[in-house]
């Protein structure tokens, strides 16, 4: 690296970056009120949602340096309630 490429001046953000938090979160929260409005959006359902975190809890015990637990499937989960 020479002395010049140092020195060089940060780029401002642009876009999303530049905007505050309150200000992003506003535009977010238009755009999946546009999506529902579309019919574009999905409301997952219990079981979907229960299927997903199940995946997850899943793909994270397979991890490496995870604790050895067995992963819990939807048929156990299914059990206990």
């Amino acid at each position: 690296m020479t002395d010049s490429q140092d020195q060089k001046e940060r780029r401002k953000p642009r876009g999303f970056a530049a905007m505050g938090p309150e200000f992003q979160r506003e535009i977010a929260a238009q755009g999946g009120r546009a999506a529902h409005r579309l019919g574009k959006a999905h409301r997952f359902t219990s079981q979907e949602a229960r299927a997903a975190a199940t995946k997850r809890h899943a793909a994270r015990q397979a991890q490496p340096g995870t604790s050895s637990e067995t992963p819990v499937t939807a048929a156990d989960q299914s059990k206990d309630r």
